[in-house]
């Protein structure tokens, strides 16, 4: 559910999405552009696991939201 917003995401920034049941926290990590559908912002987002490497998803912007500072909490399976 996406939380219209006018935030522009860059690299390097700590964000927050749903994946399934879980709110995870991860590291912009490549801004794709304004390639999403409608012209979004469409971004590259690594988050880390505790027992596994650290996975990648291209994500809209308006799907995240900035994460609090000191947030990084990896996501157990």
């Amino acid at each position: 559910m996406s939380t219209k917003t006018k935030l522009r995401i860059k690299v390097r920034d700590r964000v927050r999405f749903h994946l399934g049941a879980h709110v995870v926290t991860g590291t912009v990590v490549e801004d794709l552009g304004m390639i999403g559908v409608g012209a979004e912002q469409l971004v590259r987002v690594e988050v880390p696991f505790t027992d596994t490497e650290p996975q990648v998803f291209a994500i809209p912007a308006t799907f995240l939201t900035p994460a609090p500072v000191g947030a990084r909490r990896p996501l157990s399976r």
